[in-house]
């Protein structure tokens, strides 16, 4: 018998087995691990500018994360911190020099893995623009409550600070600083070409403010306070005229977010020292009062256009003593003053606007305006905003008009109707509308301040854009303040604008306010995008330099109005708006975005740049 096939097939069994045994010890190699920037810096960034950027690193069983660095060396910049858990943001300042920059992410477990990125660092050059004292004023918060700022500011026009004063109130301290001077600074002002920068102001009593801004002209700048100690909304305008006072027929608003206190009216003044008369609305915690009684004095200014004005208190039905308020005002023109109260009785902030020589009547609200307004309110989240635009004829009714409304309450209203609304217009200027509320969220009452029909309530020095009111809101749930501005047909959204935003938000068990300025670029169609400091105060901090991106959309039903969907750089901050176009240089933009898990309130400005006024 022939064996010789039975040995031949239980070799091949055996070297089968070897072969199975051996392929089960073989050693699996684990992915490689990269590194991605995945929240990247802007292309440029001004000198000692800065940028929120974050890096990922995948496959790393350490998890040790990312370390910073960039080239050259000495002189590229720095990095807060300088290493970061994967994902994890840092804050990037670029140098004091300019130039081409490149930054680097590596792993921290395998430091030849990198990701890399190109920022080219650009000369500050708008700043030059800037030149002579400048009237600014902010309302936010710090990290306990209320806070708000008036003040002058001295501009050299090369980036230093010659002088200023200011008043504050901040209910965190519990203290009301006044004729605060503001110390001279080199270097405390900087700003990049396409308009955003920094100034630092140092007062002698109140702590460090860093302010945020981005320029509009050389005579009007969006600002907000962008540190650690409070976050808040402004504008800074050239002051034209520090010896102005009140003089002929003014309109007014203050609100004071502390005690629930808004006023408003029209008074007129003799241009040296006393309010003669007036009349104003007030609410104060759900107690309104309309049509009271106006009166009041006032002092000269000083070098820096402060000075102080007192107004009546009206006939709260609490039963309050107080015969007056007490402000200290600047002055930014003829007709415009900034108001902080310093009396510490009630904590309110706002503006005093001239009447000029205009006769008012029904007419003057016929046509075509738009309005915003925000405040206090009694329902789940204490605050609200609102805006909206309304066509007048000319005889105490509304043709046509929209609103959407955030209330806090449930899903804001979008563009409820407004044309059920009926107002009046008294010969001062005193005036007001009135809806049923019943498309509004229960918003219904409005007192409304007529301004002079020259004058450009969101530009001060603006010689184009003019009239308009203050208005205030006087319902038992609801007070704020606000404006309303004429509305131009035909305006297009193309350019570059300032944006400004102020608000409060709600979203997966974080709270807090938060306030932000910027630069966007629109294309005139359906989409905008720029990059902000944003100050999440309680939550997220300062996130300087995030990417501003949306899609807008026109409303062909409603002409002016216009949604949009905003994303601001990795924050999961809802941020669903309706914008509303008074003219191709301003737009007004409210947040709408409300749900079971979620709440963005906030209202803002785009304010188109121009070199110069």
């Amino acid at each position: 018998m022939n064996r010789k096939p039975l040995w031949i097939v239980l070799a091949l069994i055996l070297a089968v087995s070897i072969s199975a045994c051996g392929s089960t010890s073989k050693k699996v190699t684990p992915p490689a691990i990269t590194v991605a920037i995945t929240t990247a810096p802007p292309a440029t960034l001004t000198v000692n500018g800065t940028a929120s950027i974050a890096a990922t690193v995948t496959n790393d069983t350490a998890a040790a994360g990312v370390d910073w660095t960039c080239t050259p060396t000495a002189t590229c910049g720095t990095f807060s911190p300088a290493h970061t858990a994967s994902a994890a943001t840092t804050v990037f300042t670029a140098s004091a020099t300019a130039g081409a920059i490149v930054i680097t992410a590596a792993s921290t477990t395998t430091p030849t893995i990198t990701a890399t990125a190109d920022v080219t660092v650009n000369a500050a050059t708008v700043a030059m623009g800037l030149v002579g004292p400048y009237t600014y004023f902010m309302n936010g918060f710090d990290k306990v409550g209320p806070y708000s700022v008036v003040g002058t500011v001295v501009l050299d026009g090369n980036g230093n600070i010659t002088g200023g004063e200011q008043d504050a109130f901040n209910l965190g301290l519990d203290t009301i600083l006044t004729s605060d001077v503001i110390q001279p600074a080199t270097g405390a002002v900087v700003v990049g070409s396409d308009g955003r920068g920094t100034i630092t102001l140092t007062p002698t009593l109140a702590n460090v403010e860093t302010l945020s801004i981005t320029v509009v002209n050389n005579s009007h700048v969006l600002i907000t306070e962008f540190d650690l100690l409070a976050t808040t909304t402004g504008t800074m305008d050239l002051q034209t005229a520090p010896t102005s006072v009140p003089t002929g027929g003014n309109a007014f608003a203050v609100f004071d977010l502390e005690n629930a206190f808004v006023y408003g009216g029209v008074f007129s003044s003799d241009g040296a020292s006393a309010i003669t008369e007036g009349d104003g609305d007030a609410s104060f915690d759900g107690d309104v009062d309309f049509d009271d009684n106006v009166t009041g004095f006032f002092s000269a200014p000083d070098a820096s256009g402060r000075g102080t004005i007192n107004l009546s208190i009206p006939s709260l039905a609490d039963g309050t003593d107080l015969e007056t308020m007490q402000f200290a005002y600047y002055v930014v023109g003829p007709e415009v003053y900034r108001l902080v109260e310093i009396d510490g009785d009630f904590f309110a902030s706002g503006s005093v606007y001239g009447q000029g020589s205009a006769a008012f009547s029904s007419s003057s609200l016929g046509g075509s305006f738009v309005f915003g307004l925000s405040g206090d309110e009694d329902f789940a989240f204490g605050s609200y905003a609102a805006a909206g635009q309304f066509t007048g004829d000319g005889d105490e009714g509304f043709s046509a008009g929209v609103a959407d409304i955030n209330n806090g309450d449930g899903p804001a209203v979008l563009a409820g109707s407004l044309t059920d609304a009926e107002y009046f217009v008294g010969p001062s200027g005193y005036a007001g509308f009135e809806v049923s509320g019943e498309s509004t969220d229960g918003l219904e009452n409005f007192g409304v301040y007529l301004v002079d029909p020259a004058l450009n309530i969101a530009d001060p020095n603006s010689t184009t854009g003019g009239g308009g009111a203050l208005m205030i809101e006087l319902d038992d749930d609801n007070v704020g303040t606000g404006i309303v501005v004429p509305q131009t047909a035909n305006a297009t959204f193309t350019g570059n604008y300032a944006i400004t935003e102020d608000g409060f938000y709600a979203f997966q068990q974080a709270e807090s306010e938060f306030d932000l300025v910027g630069q966007v670029s629109s294309d005139g169609t359906s989409t905008f995008s720029g990059l902000a400091d944003l100050n999440d105060i309680l939550e997220t901090g300062l996130n300087p330099g995030i990417a501003v991106s949306a899609t807008y959309a026109a409303d062909e039903a409603n002409p002016g109005r216009i949604t949009a969907t905003v994303t601001l750089g990795e924050l999961e901050i809802p941020d669903t708006e309706t914008i509303y176009q008074a003219s191709s240089s301003l737009l007004l933009h409210v947040d709408v975005a409300s749900g079971e898990d979620f709440i963005t309130i906030g209202l803002g400005v785009l304010e188109q740049q121009q070199q110069s006024q």
